[in-house]
């Protein structure tokens, strides 16, 4: 990435970041200039090759840490961060740990917003299932890429429907297994 694109790209980091400040919560979501800001992000980092959820980590990284999107670019290539993409709510609430009632219920709010078939919903699993922190939703027949579009909202490959954001309860960090599960954690 040249120079020039680098700056633009780090400067979007930042209004992304004034946006997410304000008090104004049409500013601050998507859709609406934040994430007007965050797909322009998302493209210019396209251009260097990296695809849309990759850059998609490398942007909530640099959100989170408050770090410049070149380190975190760095950070999540090199897999020295965790991938833990915040919801949908910025709002710092506590949620001492995922439930199995609180998991179902995003389970099925996951199904709901991609109008899932009843008879192939996403499925809760156990909470030693592999070993991770949280629980894991698992859905073999969701949309493409579902995964990450619960949090970022966004367009399937190939496909002419674009999708909001998953509302999450406040408190609730969702991270991608793999294109078909998600991680489900609780924000301490």
């Amino acid at each position: 990435m040249d120079t020039t694109t680098r700056g633009i790209a780090e400067d979007l980091l930042l209004l992304m970041r004034r946006l997410n400040q304000v008090d104004d919560q049409k500013l601050a979501r998507d859709p609406g200039p934040y994430g007007h800001a965050q797909r322009a992000l998302i493209a210019i980092l396209e251009t260097a090759d990296w695809g849309p959820a990759h850059a998609s980590e490398a942007i909530q990284h640099a959100m989170q840490e408050g770090c410049t999107l070149f380190d975190a670019m760095m950070a999540t290539r090199a897999g020295e961060c965790g991938t833990a993409i915040n919801g949908a709510s910025t709002v710092n609430a506590s949620i001492a740990e995922i439930s199995n009632e609180l998991a179902q219920q995003i389970a099925d709010a996951i199904g709901e917003h991609f109008h899932g078939d009843c008879n192939y919903w996403p499925q809760v699993m156990d909470a030693d299932w592999d070993d991770g922190d949280g629980r894991v939703i698992v859905w073999e027949h969701g949309v493409d890429e579902w995964t990450f579009l619960v949090s970022h909202g966004g367009q399937p490959d190939y496909s002419p429907i674009e999708y909001e954001p998953v509302p999450l309860p406040a408190g609730v960090w969702v991270e991608a297994v793999n294109h078909c599960a998600l991680r489900v954690m609780s924000r301490e």
